[in-house]
């Protein structure tokens, strides 16, 4: 029996997907999106398609690039990205 690791990683080819959260409450959902720009107060991050699995806490601003674009500023969040699926869970705006 062979095992392909591509089949289990591919759940969006066309992009990313970004799920948007807020008090738990699922506000947004976006497709095929080329690029994530985190400028945090600690880091800098340019998240892209196949990145590396990646948790972290923003303190600063977002840009999500895809057909249109969409920015946070001043923004508190928690972020994972994972299989090319990225949650964003807000805590202040």
């Amino acid at each position: 029996m062979t095992f392909c690791m591509w089949e289990v990683m591919e759940t969006n080819s066309n992009g990313i997907k970004v799920i948007i959260l807020e008090d738990n409450i699922e506000i947004q959902t976006l497709e095929n999106i080329r690029l994530i720009r985190i400028k945090s107060s600690n880091y800098n991050l340019l998240i892209m398609k196949d990145y590396l699995p990646i948790i972290g806490y923003i303190d600063g601003s977002i840009t999500i690039e895809g057909d249109t674009t969409l920015t946070y500023n001043k923004l508190k969040a928690i972020f994972s990205n994972v299989r090319n699926v990225f949650y964003l869970i807000v805590k202040e705006k």
